[in-house]
């Protein structure tokens, strides 16, 4: 493997094996030779048992766990992450999938300074897919503290995930937020690229692993409370943007100019020309 280090790819799974071949197959089409593959099956009741043994029997470095019981998203992805044993580590949802060259390119951009390492994606509906570029160079805890500018994917090292305790199995929804948020807090800046390196895509009918508004909302509430110490003036109106833009409450032009600060008018500006729409 010319001395590439290990990555470790984790994906968690319920109910989704059609979803799920399409993730592992991008996984295993990198074009970064020296991977491990972890999945962790949530107690699926299709046929997720049968693909994942078939991917086991057929392949090396390809590994799997299943919950007996449903346990959730977080309590999967820790299973996976505590099976790991690559120096690197990355997260893929089962509905998700890699572009070939994501692997190489982040661990091409990964400085022992960063606490990870991303990159911008394509987010695919019924009716189109277009690049989320925000936050593109170096971004750092303030950066984030007012919304999440990283995505729902890094690269990072193993050992950094689990030093600051991998998922929050507490939080019904925010969890990759919150573990971002934790690393830059821990560990400095982080760094996104400019290429789009995975697709996020909501164009199916299943649900996404965040749930209903209810879940992200009681998800939101518990973030703030858990990092409102470290959060200033500002930051607070981002986390009141943030609820609104939750609730789909329409973006007055008075609650633009409420909200809008140096850190957030990006998504100010955004959500007001959909609210005009």
């Amino acid at each position: 493997m010319e001395n590439k280090p290990l990555v470790s790819v984790y994906i968690t799974t319920r109910n989704r094996h059609i979803l799920l071949d399409r993730a592992i197959q991008s996984v295993l089409t990198q074009t970064w030779g020296n991977l491990e593959l972890i999945v962790c099956d949530d107690a699926s009741s299709d046929d997720t048992s049968r693909l994942l043994q078939k991917y086991s029997d057929e392949l090396p470095n390809f590994y799997w766990i299943r919950n007996d019981t449903m346990a959730g998203a977080c309590v999967s992805r820790n299973n996976a992450i505590n099976k790991a044993t690559g120096e690197f580590i990355t997260g893929l949802d089962d509905d998700d999938y890699f572009l070939p060259q994501r692997i190489e390119l982040l661990m091409e951009a990964y400085k022992d300074e960063y606490a990870f390492v991303c990159s911008t994606y394509y987010r695919k509906t019924h009716e189109r897919t277009t690049i989320v570029k925000d936050g593109v160079g170096v971004i750092g805890l303030n950066d984030v503290l007012h919304y999440n500018k990283i995505g729902n994917q890094v690269l990072t090292k193993t050992q950094r995930l689990k030093d600051v305790g991998g998922f929050d199995v507490l939080l019904p929804s925010f969890q990759d937020y919150d573990v971002w948020v934790r690393l830059l807090k821990k560990f400095g800046k982080s760094l996104k690229i400019k290429k789009p390196l995975y697709v996020f895509d909501i164009s199916h009918t299943n649900e996404r692993i965040s749930g209903s508004n209810d879940r992200v909302q009681r998800g939101y509430e518990i973030f703030v409370k858990k990092h409102q110490a470290i959060m200033n003036k500002k930051h607070i109106q981002s986390m009141r943007l943030l609820e609104q833009v939750i609730k789909n409450r329409p973006m007055k032009l008075s609650d633009a100019i409420r909200f809008c600060n140096t850190g957030n008018y990006k998504s100010v500006i955004s959500n007001l020309l959909k609210s005009n729409e």
